[in-house]
This record gives structure tokens, sequence and C-alpha cells, in this order.
């Protein structure tokens, strides 16, 4: 965005807490009045149909699209698994030399360990169509050059809110990583024991042996001190999830969306628009469900996105809560999926421009819109403000508005600005 002249200063100070408040009570209105806003809900569906009207005073065009999706699939598979995971541990344990018995008990954790993997660490629909099929829409919003259209930047978060997860709640990082670790463990450990006793059962089987060998002794007995183990910790998965409570989702995500906004009504309220370069705000529905938003409207626009006659590029905002954790995500998707370098280095710029050396984000479990679209070969990366040590606000009933950061809200929104403006003067 272009530089303010100085002559305007004590106008663009004014601009700038306004713009500010307008954020805190935009984003306490729809805490206030969208309460529960899971994928796929009719409260979700109804905060982006505000969402559309308010873009619609400063934004040249504004479309709202449906699409389907399938929920429940994200995080609903973790208590049929940890159920697989401890009935293949009772199988090692007590099938006694029944060949059906023990290769069950092989086959229920490599399941498991499969929906684990292609569900979760890739973000793949792979069981979706076990559960029940939702709607949900995306918001997005464009504010035109005054010329021919030659550049595009589009800047993103999402409406929807998550289930609390009751591990952090109780105990944050420590606690959710002690689940999380012991079940994933827990099911390795299980697929080896179980092809081991499947092997040993399948052999006296084929020979006639009744020569049991007792789970409790010799070599057997270390499978089974393995598999009780990791039980324990395995088991606080049944709680990863609370269905009781839904966060207000005011960090994650409805300040990256007030961010992604006021990029459009800034320059509205300034009349300004760049010469050849788009601005586009993208407000997904259902990022919570595994971007599954940001998927449809990467599918659903793809000759748009990919036009080689527009350079386009997707900035993806996520949880703008900590100056100090503001971090550029290059890596995402659980370290699955690399984001464009050089748009992760455009963020990079515009940070230091702003007077913030921004590093890039750690390993961490999770993903954000950027990868959606980096998943379908276009020019994506993204930035967080939130530290993955797992804060007491992070997916939690503490994710209110009045556990905002304003600050980090009015510099996450100047790093945006800074974006656009050396998007358009160089591209990327």
């Amino acid at each position: 965005m272009p530089r303010p002249k100085a002559n305007r200063e004590g106008a663009n100070i004014t601009a700038a807490e306004s713009t500010k408040q307008y954020m805190l009570d935009g984003i306490r209105y729809v805490c206030e009045n969208f309460k529960r806003r899971l994928p796929g809900t009719q409260s979700e569906r109804d905060a982006q149909a505000y969402f559309k009207q308010e873009l619609e005073g400063y934004s040249d065009e504004v479309i709202m699209e449906d699409f389907s999706l399938h929920p429940g699939a994200f995080m609903g598979w973790i208590i049929p698994a940890i159920l697989f995971f401890f009935a293949s541990v009772a199988l090692y344990l007590f099938s006694n030399g029944n060949a059906v018995l023990a290769v069950l008990g092989a086959v229920l954790p490599i399941i498991a360990v499969l929906v684990f993997i292609f569900q979760f660490v890739f973000y793949r629909s792979f069981v979706d169509f076990l559960f029940p099929k939702k709607i949900s829409r995306n918001v997005y919003a464009t504010r035109k050059p005054s010329g021919e259209v030659k550049r595009r930047i589009i800047f993103g978060g999402h409406t929807d809110a998550a289930h609390e997860w009751t591990l952090a709640w109780w105990g944050g990082k420590a606690l959710l990583a002690a689940g999380m670790a012991g079940a994933v463990a827990g099911l390795f450990v299980a697929i080896m024991a179980n092809i081991a006793n499947a092997t040993y059962t399948l052999a006296l089987n084929i020979y006639g042996l009744d020569d049991f060998a007792s789970k409790w002794q010799g070599g057997w007995l270390i499978w089974t001190i393995l598999l009780l183990v990791t039980m324990i910790p395995g088991s606080l998965m049944f709680f990863f999830v609370n269905y009781r409570q839904v966060c207000d989702g005011a960090n994650d995500n409805l300040s990256a969306n007030y961010i992604a906004m006021c990029m459009l009504k800034e320059m509205h309220d300034g009349d300004v628009r760049f010469e050849h370069t788009e601005i586009g705000c993208l407000l997904t529905g259902s990022e919570e469900a595994g971007l599954r938003g940001a998927k449809a409207f990467a599918k659903a626009h793809m000759d748009m996105l990919s036009d080689p006659e527009v350079e386009t590029v997707f900035i993806s905002l996520d949880t703008m809560r900590e100056i100090e954790e503001l971090r550029v995500c290059n890596f995402g998707c659980n370290g699955t999926v690399r984001n464009d370098p050089a748009v992760g280095g455009l963020i990079r710029d515009a940070a230091k421009a702003c007077g913030v050396d921004m590093p890039d984000t750690e390993w961490y479990p999770g993903a954000i819109d950027a990868e959606a679209f980096s998943m379908y070969g276009l020019r994506a990366s993204g930035f967080t403000g939130v530290s993955h040590d797992v804060e007491k606000y992070y997916h939690t009933r503490m994710d209110t508005a009045d556990n905002l950061d304003v600050d980090c809200l009015a510099l996450s929104l100047n790093i945006c600005k800074e974006a656009a403006r050396i998007f358009d003067e160089k591209g990327c």
C-alpha cells in the first residue's frame, strides 16, 4: 500500500486508531452474535453472510460460495482409532492361538495409523465419506486496480471456530504432547506386537501345534509391557476434544479475518487504488475441519489463481496474538507441504520494513490455509502470531474478545499493507 504522505500524518494516526477500534469491536460483535461457529453449522454460514454484507460497504466485488464437506471426519476418527488400539491390545493378550483374532489384532492398529497419516498428517479426505455431509461457505472480496490487472495479492483468514482441546485446557503443551505421543507410539507398538503374534499364531496353526506361549513371559513380556505403558498416555486421547465446548475463536481466527478485511477498508476509506495490482480478501469456512474451505476455493478458482497473465499470490494469516511469536510459515501441514519461499520472503521483507525480524516457524502439528493453496501448486505462504508451546488461550474457552492484542493486530495489518506495496512495485 502506498506510504502515507507526511502532511497527512495526524489524519493517519486518527485513521490507525479508528482501524484498531473497528477490529476490536468487530471481533467482539461476531463472538457475541455468531457463537459456536463450527464448520458447516448455521452459525458459521450466518457469520459469513454478515462478513459479506460488511465487505460490500468497501469492496468492488464480493462473492459468497457454498461448498459441501464432512466436518466430523477431521477429528472424529480419534476415538475410534484409540478403541482400535485398545482392542488390538486385548487381541494380542487373549487371542490364544486363534488365527482370525490374531490377524485382526494386527489389522486394527494398521487401519488406525493409516487414518491418522492420511486424515491428519496429510490433511486428505481419507474417511470423510463415513461422516455426515454439511454445507459451509467462503467469502471473497476484491478491490480493483485503476488500470489493467497485472498482479493479484490475496490476504486471508478463516471464520469457523473449533471445539475446545481438553488436554490443552487441562495441562497445556505437556499434557497435549503426552497424549498424542502416547497414542502414536502405542499404535506403532501394537502393529509390531500383533504382527509378531499373528505370524507366530499362523505358523503354529499351519503346523498343527498348540504350544501357545504366554504373553506374560519370555520375549513376549517386553511387548506386553510396552503396550500397557503406552496405553496410559494414549488413553488421554479419549478426552482430546471437548464436544460440549466451542471456542469463541477471537484470535483463531477472527483476528486474521479483520486484518484481511481492513486491507480493503483502509484502501476504500483513503480512496487508494494500485495501478495494476488487485487486492483480495478471502474469508474461508471450515479451516478447522482440515482446510476444507481453502481447498474448495482453490479448486473452484484454479483458472483465476493460476492465470499466467496475472501474477497471483496468497498470504494466509492465523491467530495474530503475540508480536514476539510472529513467524513465516514456509513449511506447514505437519511439515509435509512446502509453501512458496518467494512469498515467504515477501512477508519477511514486509515485516523487516515494519521493524520486525520474522523467522520461519518451527515444526508444529497442524496447518494453515496457505498449505491448501500450495497443495494445488498455487503460490502461497503465510504467517502466524502464536506460540507453539500451546498458550492457555489456544483452542480453549479463553480465546475470547477480552483476550486480544490490538498491537499485534495493528502490526500484522501494517505488514500486510507493506507486503502489498512491495508486491505492487516488484512482484514476487
